[in-house]
């Protein structure tokens, strides 16, 4: 059973693209643009591109209530030195909450496998049934230096649950791939969904390429995108699951259809215990994501133990880790 998005009471749901192109010219036009920034004309381009038939049944909802507009440059980014950063509380009162800290957040950035929770989205939003069992091809075979795996075969065949788990928790390109089909039947057919739902999500500044996010010049979004797509996956208690997950025994069968177990585990290293969380501060999920071409990043759900209250914290081109989790660490602390 797949939990259905929540909507809050009060809140009214803004439909059609007018108010995202209202916020896309808003922005474009105070301060100086930034090096690598999604260009404006582009972004409207591709929102116009959207055929009748498509806006009839899957409208963007612009940004509407209950989402941070951060500005465009900076605020608040003293003992922060992530190139690109956002820290956004998940839930409020407010009609638009403030964000509590951010640097660049509308510059393009190359998400790396922070991409996997869009995957996981997509799917979830297109699943009926996570049991539901799918055979790994040979597309699931990637022979990428360095390329992160779930250490999955050709042949072998396993529920989408634990596809999604293989990607979210050892960040297996190889389920990925195999989550895309699952879902979608091809890579390329998935692959249009994912720009489809970032459309619908207001991500102007994004472009994906594959599910898994191997390198790819024509695979990019920004810290504020990544933003919008985690607040809306973890509307889905099953999202909210496996990323709050630091290991897990997955069962199923090999490719003579024997039974097989394999042991995965995250890489968020505040829920792995290997650094420590701020006191009265718990990490609840997220997706980490490294390539050369990235950096070090990491997106993740902070909840503030005393209230409950929970915040997006996102961080993007990190030298090192080291870099990424010191900067993670001095964002949790500007929570108030």
């Amino acid at each position: 059973m797949i939990h259905k998005p929540y909507v809050g009471t009060g809140h009214k749901r803004l439909y059609g693209l007018l108010p995202v192109l209202f916020l896309l010219l808003t922005l474009s036009s105070c301060g100086a643009k930034l090096d690598h920034a999604y260009d404006i004309n582009t972004a409207l381009l591709r929102m116009n591109s959207v055929s009748a038939s498509q806006t009839s049944t899957s409208q963007a909802h612009g940004f509407a209530d209950g989402l941070a507009i951060p500005g465009e440059t900076d605020f608040n980014k003293d003992n922060v030195t992530s190139p690109a950063f956002l820290l956004v509380p998940l839930g409020s009162d407010s009609d638009h909450p403030e964000a509590l800290s951010y640097s660049n957040p509308y510059v393009k950035t190359y998400p790396a496998s922070i991409t996997k929770v869009m995957t996981a989205l997509v799917c979830l939003e297109n699943t009926d049934d996570l049991q539901k069992e799918f055979t790994v091809t040979k597309n699931s075979v990637i022979k990428v230096s360095g390329s992160s795996t779930a250490f999955l075969h050709e042949g072998e065949t396993l529920s989408i649950e634990n596809l999604l788990y293989g990607m979210l928790l050892p960040s297996g390109n190889d389920a990925a791939v195999a989550v895309a089909e699952a879902t979608a039947g091809s890579v390329d057919a998935f692959v249009r969904m994912m720009n489809e739902e970032a459309l619908k999500l207001g991500c102007t500044g994004t472009h994906f390429a594959n599910p898994n996010g191997l390198p790819d010049e024509n695979h990019y979004t920004t810290p504020y995108d990544i933003y919008l797509i985690l607040h809306k996956a973890l509307q889905y208690d099953e999202f909210r699951k496996i990323v709050g997950t630091t290991d897990y025994k997955a069962q199923y069968k090999d490719k003579n259809g024997m039974p097989k177990t394999q042991e995965w585990k995250g890489s968020n290293q505040f829920m792995l215990g290997e650094v420590p969380t701020p006191d009265g501060y718990k990490v609840l999920g997220g997706k980490t994501g490294t390539t050369n071409a990235a950096g070090y990043c990491l997106a993740m759900d902070v909840q503030k133990t005393a209230s409950g209250e929970e915040y997006i914290a996102v961080s993007m081109k990190n030298e090192s880790k080291a870099d990424l989790y010191t900067n993670m660490t001095n964002l949790i602390l500007k929570i108030h």
